[in-house]
């Protein structure tokens, strides 16, 4: 497993998809070997980020149980460790699509619903 990932590394490192000096279009070698390192990546991040996703939310919520109730201390958990990149695409290793292993994103509070205005029963 561990010759597996070494491997891995060094061809996603070693690959024309990957190379910062490329500026020419790509011949279909090149789109056939993304075509195919894509995937590969992807069969061995996928089950990592996945674990990660889980036990995040697991965490979040035993945080938010902790602090009372708290969404806040629970999305703080949540957000990075569910978001982000699950795959890795050929964009990605193109790097024309960003890869964010950990991005839950910019924090927003949860709006507040207006009061509704009006009869809440129904007329007969």
């Amino acid at each position: 497993m561990r010759r597996l990932v070494i491997g891995l590394s060094l061809l996603a490192v070693l690959s024309p998809g990957v190379s910062l000096a490329q500026q020419t279009a790509p011949s279909m070698g090149e789109e056939a070997v993304k075509g195919v390192e894509a995937p590969v990546l992807s069969l061995v991040y996928f089950p990592v980020k996945l674990t990660v996703g889980i036990v995040g939310a697991l965490l979040g919520g035993v945080s938010g149980w902790a602090t009372g109730g708290n969404e806040r201390a629970a999305e703080s958990i949540w957000r990075p460790m569910t978001g982000g990149s699950y795959f890795i695409t050929p964009e990605t290793l193109e790097r024309k699509k960003p890869f964010h292993p950990f991005d839950g994103g910019p924090y927003t509070l949860p709006s507040s619903r207006p009061a509704p205005s009006g009869p809440l029963s129904s007329q007969p």
